[in-house]
């Protein structure tokens, strides 16, 4: 069918901008020598992880253990788990994954690799984990002055082996500057290049540094050391990555098509997509005031409230703006939750419905 006979709010994909993303960033990656392990928390879609695998990606990224369960049924066998898995039923779950593929995860705590210890030992496993540092992003890891300590004493548990060094800084600065994202991003690799040097003077075996994701990942990978970066939000890209000069609009992949279906005044607007399609994320877009994405027809028009059910835009520009029964595409702010709130979504090709894609990860948050 025609794009235009989808029934909205739903999802599309520009397949030809998906996969012109992709290639894009295995050409920046694998001109450094460095692997590019690319993290499906994004996209959620196994057809979509083997694009990436055919452009040569060394393996996958999942953010959760239903997320690596997904994609070891849909044939993938080389999973990394950016994440610390802690509790008795998480770590049955990783003794069964471990029994069907390839798996890592990352620890920061003598607790938490105690469990792992623990768990492997009674099923007669050997659980490879990377160990996990704080970069800048004050989130998980432990401090890199007190990564040699960690390391010597978790080498000592039985059960688990330590064969990396993971970091995740994201970036902070809210400027579009690539002189800014390189600074930020050497110093994330650098830290992580000095830790696991300082592990192998200490006798700890470390071969993997797994550093960055998209906005840093091109510069991270540069580093001698790096063995692996992990960008996720690149395959669709979106109004945040814009506004940081990672990309232009028209390679953002993934937009939401809504209908107007009120103008109870001249200046305002009302869609079909609220807050459960759209997400919660409110971006200054294209510098202006924050909204709640980016409209394609109407690039001047602001999108600044959500409901659940539907969303105001404040029509600012000259002309009668949106009427009723208009469908509009809009450029989501993070795309990442909004892929999660989707059950599907189409594929375009010059206009045309191409294919329709099951988020076999969505929800999979346990």
């Amino acid at each position: 069918m025609n794009e235009h006979e989808l029934d909205t709010p739903c999802v599309t994909v520009d397949m030809a901008v998906l996969e012109a993303n992709i290639r894009r960033m295995a050409g920046l990656v694998g001109a450094t020598g460095a692997r590019l392990r690319p993290h499906i928390k994004t996209h959620k879609t196994p057809e979509i992880a083997h694009m990436q695998l055919r452009n040569g990606s060394a393996g996958l990224t999942v953010a959760k253990l239903g997320e690596a369960e997904v994609m070891a049924d849909a044939g993938f066998d080389d999973i990394f788990i950016a994440n610390e898995l802690v509790g008795p039923t998480k770590l049955r779950r990783l003794v069964g994954l471990s029994r069907r593929i390839s798996v890592r995860s990352c620890v920061d705590s003598i607790a938490g690799a105690s469990m792992l210890s623990e768990a492997a030992v009674a099923h007669e496993l050997m659980f490879e984990v990377l160990l996990d540092i704080n970069t800048g992003l004050d989130r998980t890891g432990v401090a890199p002055k007190e990564a040699r300590g960690f390391a010597r004493s978790i080498s000592a548990l039985p059960g688990i082996r330590l064969v990396g060094v993971f970091s995740y800084a994201g970036y902070r600065p809210a400027t579009p500057s690539p002189e800014e994202r390189e600074r930020w991003a050497r110093r994330e690799a650098e830290t992580a290049v000095r830790v696991a040097d300082e592990l192998r003077r200490d006798g700890v075996h470390v071969s993997e540094i797994s550093v960055a994701g998209t906005a840093t990942a091109p510069f991270a990978a540069t580093v001698p050391g790096v063995t692996e970066v992990r960008p996720g939000t690149y395959v669709f890209n979106d109004i945040g990555y814009a506004r940081l000069g990672l990309c232009d609009p028209s390679q953002c992949a993934l937009t939401i098509k809504t209908t107007v279906v009120s103008r109870p005044s001249r200046d305002r607007a009302v869609i079909d997509a609220g807050s459960k399609v759209l997400a919660l994320d409110k971006r200054v877009v294209c510098g202006r005031e924050p909204g709640y994405g980016f409209i394609k027809q109407w690039p001047a028009a602001r999108i600044e409230a959500l409901w659940e059910e539907h969303g105001v835009i404040r029509v600012t520009a000259d002309g009668p703006g949106p009427g009723v029964g208009d469908v509009l595409d809009v450029i989501p702010n993070h795309v990442c939750p909004t892929v999660n709130l989707a059950d599907r979504w189409y594929g375009i090709k010059a206009g045309v419905v191409d294919g329709e894609f099951t988020i076999l990860g969505r929800g999979k948050s346990r």
